[in-house]
């Protein structure tokens, strides 16, 4: 099984229920959503889950954004019932981020205790498990390291960051193509019940966006040997933040003629390709939602694949 964790932005939102309402995740594929705020787009992304009967995570105790904050607000009571309805629900399982103190001691882990999964990448929260949770762990998503087995000794998921971010987009254009992961091929050899990583988007968490000076297209593909590997389709006309549009017809013009992507065909790389034919520029977050639909309906696919 495979849990990608995205962060509760709009377009990561948006790609998840797009997958889901065109049928092209299954339960292969457990999404791990960490809420930023109290939004209709979270609320509605998780009811086409309950909707389809397909599992996602909710992190409770998110470490980023204002969502624990603003969830308390007066203007936010109907978004708190419609949500308290949806945890409710068999699909909706209950994310505990072990490294987030903030909030730990308000959970209520005795109501969602037969459908709690925890997070621990840190090794100093490694204690918090056994003393808050014990063996009651639906899953548990770890890095892969002997730290963690060794005190997290069942029913494991390995969580990496795979995404080798670069300090600019720029940067891509020195390693157009690199290896993305293996952990789909071995995780069940080394004692794992699936894999975990953070997409195309990495680890780090920023605030709101700017106009890059280079636009950055990352689009993920298996090789002959089914190891994933990732292509970074970068602007050329990279010398100030000008013309968005016109970098983006030079990144997509690369995607679109590049021969290891020319026989897939996910909803994702169509919707890309679709830009390119008409000579759209669909915006940055578009771009990036249309990545994150390619890998996740790739994985799926490979997974469903394997088991046949």
């Amino acid at each position: 099984m495979y849990f990608p964790y995205l962060r509760g932005k709009q377009f990561e939102l948006l790609a998840l229920k797009e997958l889901v309402v065109n049928n092209k995740i299954s339960n292969k594929v457990v999404p791990v959503i960490e809420p930023l705020k109290p939004s209709s787009t979270l609320a509605n992304t998780l009811e086409v889950f309950v909707e389809n009967e397909l599992g996602v995570v909710v992190i409770s105790n998110p470490s980023v954004g204002n969502f624990l904050l603003e969830y308390q607000k007066d203007d936010k009571e109907g978004f708190r019932t419609r949500y308290e309805e949806l945890l409710d629900s068999s699909s909706i399982l209950f994310g505990i981020n072990l490294g987030n103190s903030e909030g730990l001691d308000r959970l209520n882990l005795k109501k969602f205790q037969d459908k709690i999964v925890t997070i621990c990448t840190d090794t100093e929260s490694i204690h918090l498990h056994s003393e808050l949770i014990g063996s009651n762990a639906y899953y548990n998503l770890i890095k892969d390291n002997k730290e963690f087995s060794r005190e997290i000794t069942y029913n494991k998921v390995m969580l990496e960051d795979k995404f080798n971010l670069q300090k600019r987009n720029a940067d891509y254009c020195k390693i157009p193509d690199e290896l993305f992961s293996s952990d789909h091929i071995f995780y069940k050899s080394e004692g794992y019940l699936g894999f975990a990583d953070y997409s195309i988007t990495g680890s780090d968490y920023t605030e709101g966006g700017f106009a890059p000076y280079a636009i950055a297209i990352h689009i993920v593909y298996f090789d002959s040997n089914k190891k994933l590997r990732i292509k970074h389709f970068t602007s050329d006309s990279n010398d100030d933040y000008t013309d968005p549009a016109g970098k983006f017809y030079e990144a997509i013009s690369k995607l679109v003629d590049c021969p290891e992507l020319q026989n897939i065909n996910t909803d994702g790389l169509n919707e890309l390709r679709a830009c390119f034919n008409k000579k759209k520029y669909p915006g940055l977050g578009s771009v990036k939602k249309m990545a994150i639909k390619h890998h996740l309906e790739l994985m799926n696919t490979f997974l469903i694949n394997e088991e046949n």
